[in-house]
């Protein structure tokens, strides 16, 4: 059984590379080539970063592959998308065909580094490292050499950006982005909202929204706080309780506050659309603080209002409205209902949106590369 497993191995690494060749050989035009080092499936209910900046750049006419983690023996070795993307279901042994190719690479996914033949990593360094598993002296160590040897550095946000700047005077501080054309329609069209919030809109109550990761950053008694001084609001919850913090905060107990559980990327736009305002209520440390939150512009895309705890990143972008306690919170949620049918405020917001898509990182990107 073990040779015939090696055997049907083999066979799938020599038609995977027979394939890339045929790829290569037929793509004219294109002047950069980026494999996407295994870190998240594609088809995930939340498009990430990586899967935001894969897309982007193929738009932009680079050719990109997108390693699945985990290649599955029933999918096709190589699968393309759109423009030039394609979805890879092979080894990095598969790439060893190509010399000193261009890896993304994360700090979390940096052991794939090895598996390319002389790479020139663009290494993304988007949390701080506190949030990665392992030996925190390993992980300093790794990420350091990363720093000094890749072709690109790029960060999510000032605070990393000074950090690497330690190291890389070249570094690029690349945000989190947002697919404007996706979020944005959730402001002009007129669908009918999703079963589970129509009960909810038809309390006739301002409804204040937030979707995203539910975990330990997450500022429970905030909310908590500004819940139970707002009986005449309704918060909505979207999202994974990442950890258990969630129904561990009793945040739930609340009746004008409601979870609905993890729902799909391709359906945010019409939950965001019956959100009266939206909020980003991060607790402060240094996590967050070097944190592009990804679903601020995908708020403002979409013509929310936003009130946000003061993440350093976040104060960075105009329209945005800030708050440091519950009094605070509460008072920003009544000038953000204000101002939701505001003209000038709701194109300030679309403006800043516009100006933080993901085709303008991957320009930022490809210019850097050049």
């Amino acid at each position: 059984m073990k040779n015939l497993v090696r055997g049907i191995d083999c066979a799938r690494l020599v038609l995977s590379r027979l394939a890339l060749k045929v790829i290569l050989r037929h793509s004219s035009g294109i002047v950069q080539t980026v494999i996407f080092a295994p870190s998240l499936a594609w088809r995930t209910p939340l498009f990430q970063r990586p899967h935001q900046l894969a897309r982007a750049l193929a738009h932009q006419g680079t050719r990109v592959f997108f390693m699945e983690p985990g290649p599955s023996r029933r999918a096709p070795l190589f699968r393309r998308l759109n423009d030039q993307l394609y979805l890879c279901n092979v080894t990095t042994r598969a790439f060893r065909a190509i010399h000193k190719p261009l890896v993304y690479l994360l700090t979390w996914n940096r052991h794939y580094r090895a598996g390319f033949e002389s790479p020139r990593v663009i290494y993304d360094f988007l949390d701080s490292l506190e949030v990665c598993i392992g030996d925190p002296v390993q992980v300093r160590r790794e990420h350091d050499d990363l720093l000094r040897t890749a072709r690109l550095v790029l960060t999510t946000s000032e605070t990393l950006y000074q950090q690497a700047q330690m190291i890389r005077n070249d570094a690029l501080l690349c945000p989190n982005g947002v697919d404007y054309a996706h979020f944005a329609i959730s402001g002009q069209r007129r669908d009918q909202p999703p079963d589970d919030l129509a009960p909810l809109l038809a309390q006739g109550k301002p409804m204040i929204g937030y979707y995203g990761a539910l975990a330990r950053w997450f500022d429970y008694p905030l909310v908590e706080a500004v819940a139970t001084s707002r009986p005449d609001l309704v918060f909505i919850l979207i999202g994974l309780d990442y950890d258990g913090s969630l129904k561990a905060s009793g945040l739930l107990n609340l009746p004008n506050v409601h979870w609905l559980g993890l729902r799909n990327y391709s359906d945010l736009p019409r939950y965001l659309h019956s959100f009266d305002v939206a909020m980003i209520p991060f607790e402060l440390n240094t996590i967050t603080h070097a944190t592009s939150p990804l679903k601020l512009f995908e708020y403002l895309a979409g013509g929310k209002p936003v009130v946000v705890t003061p993440m350093q990143e976040s104060l960075r972008y105009e329209g945005v409205l800030v708050a440091s306690n519950p009094g605070e919170f509460s008072r920003q949620l009544d000038r953000a209902l204000e101002l939701r049918s505001s003209p000038d405020y709701l194109a300030l917001i679309d403006r800043v949106a516009r100006e933080n898509t993901w085709e303008v990182r991957a320009r930022h990107i490809l210019e850097a590369l050049q």
